[in-house]
């Protein structure tokens, strides 16, 4: 017995939590398998999840010699005896083996056979099929090896006991590259740098571990010199493959990996015509299934390729045997082969590879537009003289180097492919792709009008707006990026629906993977927004479809937010600056991982830190919104630590909040001021509440805390007042001796004590500053906001005049009319002014109400019908109509529109239920005179004439709603209730 392969190695390595957490389900399986070729980390994914369990652990790593029955339970015995000293020993037979094991009282074990291919086709592996078969369910038994055992496993996966874990599984992605470099081997790759690694490697554990050893202490250009390379770092490489996976292989398998590596894409077809013999098919067969290497080609059922690791070493053993000339021959050969099965960018390489540039030219020249519409893997091998005069090698390095989030270097590849490309439509694809790309690099830039230029624009300012520019977008990304302006507005509920349904809709491939893994992990992320319980996994699947698109980037950063997001991780106060002075994909991701972290910070100085980091980081990108979040959770990180600047630094937040259209910004700054222990305080809390309930945004951590030592002021006190030129300060509030309501819905209506006042008097400017304080019922109103919509043409001081007229002219109004004891209605707070009046004095206030508790009552399957009834009552038009187009009405019009629309869906839907057909026809009448083409609505109303027998009407209501769709060109139903 040697003690070396019954010790339980030691693994100081990076933690892969995406393998470890699917390693924890071992317990609940028979036999779990870890398969993949040599050097993949097997053994060190193993002995960590091993060291992690907290159970006695017993170790075997098999070898050649231990072949028979009697040599596997010998290695067993000392092992688990070594785990268990409880065990009766003497065991001769597997049978034995199982008798010790029943009678062990041990709550749980780990037994983890290492090498296990050594046991290939031998009596041991045998006799270890049948110790799996009666090991006792609290031994959880862990295989690794290059191959899969031969007994019976699909009996193991039927009966759900069999765990596996597969090459691919085991595969480095973008993000684990780059913690292993800067984690483990301290020497961090650049990002720019991290996507041609990953890409070379493919994610190939030794790989990485022998690049690291390669260049470790060398430049960037010198790293990037040998990363230009094939193979990688060279002799440290070629010896671990020698002694490996080459070594130990059959004459015959060698002589065909050799024969064959010049095929980029393998067929049992191919390689027999390349051979000019037969039998290849069972061969690639062997070697799959041996793990050398060979992996299954993804759009094929019965293709293979070689890892690019071993085409480059087995290239170098070709040219050694046949030399340069040979080989070139040889991949000339097979170029022609690959074009003629259809495999272009196989082809090419092969050509590229026999240095046959006239070939190179035909095919490029003739499949130019397929190859680059096909993907970028085969730029690399193309000369830079090609590239630089070829428009479609330049365009495919472009698209390549976007994806990789290389973005400079992408632009200057589109510019390279327009100029080759010369005047005419060819070059519509590379201008339309970089000015795409620039919109979201420089914000001066002006975005397409596609799905992704109206995400940009809407990233800017309101993303409602930009919402309604998508419904004329002809896009197949388009539901993507409406799911992802809901989530930017801060309507988590909505973005997680809307991204759900369109990575899962059957349109999705039309959209293209890129949109599918933005949608995954958009819904992700909104989950997290919305108080859901933590699913890291859902990150893990975001940033694996973003790595099966080729992009890296995205794949990092969907990994590193799920990271920073996680509650029970936190983020570290060195996390806080992570956008610097980085452009393109960098410069988002930095801002956006900021943004993460000052969200999940439970430090309010790490918070504030990364909250000020992300709102650089975008302003600087001029993505307003984000920017409106960033502001907001600064303000909570300030409120927490008590500062004295904390309720102005929560009116700018609420301010840009709504200046940009930002709901989620104005939830979390007036649940800031909420926490101090003012007079207001009540107040925004429970705007807050209402914004909060409107678009289901939960509270950060830092909203969620105590409250702050340091109150914005203290409690009781009163506020001095202020006069117009004082900046900083709030005017007083005090009860006000009169009654005073404001209607805003069907026209703008003022009454005190009952009776209704006129405005007439009053003039335009002054009569619209009312309105525009109405529609925000009680919530402070920043006077920059104020200037841009009344007076948009005035510059600043002009504006500031303007607006010190206007609202000294409507206090003496109001103060005339309503005899405000001891304060003024139009009270200023800082830069704001508010209406000093409970928000439920404007009918806005008592509407939102209504939706808002007959939301809830449907959500608790409660009757929502006297809500949702009051809604419909409060609405008595559209929304200030003396306003006309003005831009600060338009989107809170489509707004309440909408609300009340829905409320008439809800009541009808609830009096349909319930038989109330007279109920259903008003209801259903009122949402059809705001909105004609609501088929639902229609149908109800058809269908609730007919149950209340009124035959004449429902016939005049079909003939309308055929009319209906026959203007938008659908052909009417035949079946149209919905119940």
């Amino acid at each position: 017995m040697v003690p070396a392969k019954i010790r339980v190695p030691v693994a100081e390595a990076l933690p892969r939590e995406r393998l470890e957490s699917r390693l924890d389900a071992a317990w609940r399986h028979r036999l779990t398998l870890v398969i993949a070729p040599a050097g993949s980390g097997k053994t060190t994914l193993v002995a960590r999840f091993a060291a992690a369990s907290g159970v006695p652990v017993a170790w075997y790593r098999a070898e050649t010699w231990d072949a028979d029955e009697g040599s596997l339970v010998r290695h067993l015995e000392a092992a688990l005896l070594g785990a268990l000293p409880g065990l009766a020993g003497g065991w001769t037979t597997v049978e034995d083996a199982a008798r010790a094991l029943e009678a062990g009282p041990v709550p749980a074990a780990l037994l983890v056979i290492d090498d296990g291919h050594a046991l290939e086709g031998t009596a041991a592996e045998a006799a270890l099929g049948r110790f799996v078969d009666y090991a006792p369910p609290w031994l959880a038994v862990v295989v690794a090896g290059r191959v899969p055992p031969s007994f019976n496993l699909p009996r193991l996966r039927v009966s759900g006991e069999l765990l596996e874990l597969g090459t691919d599984d085991l595969r480095f992605r973008a993000w684990e590259v780059e913690q292993l470099f800067r984690d483990v081997y301290h020497d961090p790759v650049p990002p720019a740098d991290l996507a041609t690694l990953a890409r070379r490697i493919e994610g190939w554990a030794a790989g990485l571990q022998l690049f690291h050893l390669a260049t470790r202490g060398r430049s960037v250009e010198e790293r990037r010199r040998v990363l230009g390379v094939t193979g990688g770092s060279g002799r440290l490489l070629r010896e671990y493959l020698a002694q490996n996976v080459m070594f130990g292989l059959p004459e015959e398998l060698r002589r065909f990996l050799v024969d064959t590596c010049v095929l980029g894409r393998l067929s049992g077809r191919l390689c027999d015509r390349l051979r000019g013999a037969s039998g290849s098919g069972a061969l690639l067969d062997e070697l799959a299934r041996r793990g050398v290497f060979t992996v299954p080609v993804e759009d094929s059922d019965d293709a293979y390729r070689y890892h690019e690791v071993l085409r480059g070493h087995l290239d170098r053993m070709l040219v050694e045997e046949i030399g340069e000339i040979g080989a070139r021959e040889r991949h000339a050969r097979a170029g022609a082969l690959l074009e003629a099965e259809g495999a272009l960018p196989e082809a090419l390489r092969a050509y590229c590879r026999a240095e046959d540039w006239e070939a190179v030219r035909r095919l490029l020249g003739g499949q130019g537009e397929r190859l680059a519409a096909g993907g970028g893997s085969w730029v690399d091998a193309v000369p830079p003289a090609i590239e630089r005069h070829d428009p479609w090698v330049a365009l495919a390095a472009a698209r390549r180097a976007r994806n990789d989030g290389r973005w400079p270097t992408a632009v200057d590849a589109y510019v390279r492919a327009e100029t080759v490309f010369g005047p005419g439509r060819a070059a519509d694809a590379p201008r339309h792709e970089r000015l795409a790309l620039t919109a979201w690099m420089d914000p001066a830039a002006i975005p397409p009008p596609d799905a992704s230029g109206v995400l940009r624009s809407g990233l800017v300012r309101e993303p409602a707006a930009a919402v309604r520019d998508l419904a004329r977008v002809v896009d197949p990304a388009a539901p993507v990026a409406r799911g992802l302006l809901a989530l930017a507005a801060g309507e988590v509920v909505a973005a997680r629906r809307l991204l759900t349904a369109a990575a899962d809709s059957p349109d999705a491939a039309d959209a293209g993977r890129l949109p599918v893994a933005a949608a995954r992990l958009g819904a992700a992320v909104a989950a997290v927004l919305a108080g859901e319980a933590w699913d890291g996994r859902a990150f893990d699947r975001a940033a694996e479809e973003a790595e099966r698109a080729g992009v890296p980037w995205l794949a990092r950063l969907g990994r590193e937010l799920g990271r920073r997001l996680d509650p029970s991780a936190g983020a570290s106060d060195g996390e806080a600056d992570g956008a610097g002075d980085a452009v393109g994909a960098e410069a988002w991701s930095g801002a956006l991982l900021a943004l993460a972290t000052a969200w999940s910070a439970a430090d309010p100085d790490a918070g504030l830190a990364a909250a000020e980091s992300a709102a650089r980081g975008f302003r600087r990108l001029g993505a307003g919104v984000p920017e409106a979040w960033s502001r907001a959770l600064a303000a909570a990180a300030i409120v927490r630590t008590g500062a004295p600047d904390a309720r102005e630094a929560a009116l700018a937040a609420e301010s840009l909040g709504r200046a940009t259209g930002t709901p989620a910004a104005r939830m979390l700054a007036y649940a800031a001021l909420g926490r101090g222990a003012g007079g207001r305080g009540a107040e925004y809390a429970q705007l807050a509440d209402a914004v909060r309930a409107d678009i289901g945004l939960a509270l950060p951590p830092a909203l969620v805390a105590g409250r702050p030592d340091g109150p914005f002021e203290p409690a009781g006190a009163a506020t001095p007042a202020a006069s117009e030129g004082e900046a900083g300060r709030a005017d007083a509030t005090a009860p006000v001796n009169a009654s005073v309501r404001i209607r805003t819905l069907g026209g703008c209506g003022l009454d005190v004590d009952g009776r209704r006042v006129s405005l007439d008097r009053a003039k335009p400017r002054v009569r619209s500053l009312l309105r525009l304080l109405a529609i925000h019922a009680g919530a402070p109103v920043h006077r920059e906001v104020i200037q841009e919509a009344l007076w948009p043409e005035a510059d600043a001081d002009a504006g500031a005049r303007s607006l010190h007229v206007a609202v000294s002219a409507l206090r003496r109004l109001l103060d005339e009319v309503a005899q405000p004891v001891g304060g003024r209605l139009v009270v200023r707070d800082g830069d704001a002014y508010r209406l000093g009046i409970p928000p439920d004095a404007v009918d806005l206030g008592r509407f939102d109400r209504a939706i808002v508790e007959g939301r809830a009552a449907r959500s608790r399957g409660e009757v929502s019908a006297a809500a949702f009834s009051l809604a419909l009552e409060l609405y008595a038009g559209e929304l200030l109509p003396e306003e006309g187009p003005a831009d600060w009405v338009i989107e809170r019009r489509e707004h309440y529109r909408s609300k009340a629309i829905e409320a008439a869906i809800g009541l009808a839907e609830e009096a349909m239920l319930a038989a109330d057909y007279a109920t259903t026809v008003r209801a259903c009448r009122f949402g059809l005179e705001l909105d004609r083409y609501q088929d639902t609505l229609w149908r109800m109303l058809i269908d609730a004439r007919d149950r209340a027998g009124d035959a004449g009407a429902a016939s005049r209501d079909r003939r309308e709603y055929a009319s209906v769709l026959e203007g938008l060109g659908v052909e009417a139903p035949v079946a149209i209730s919905p119940f």
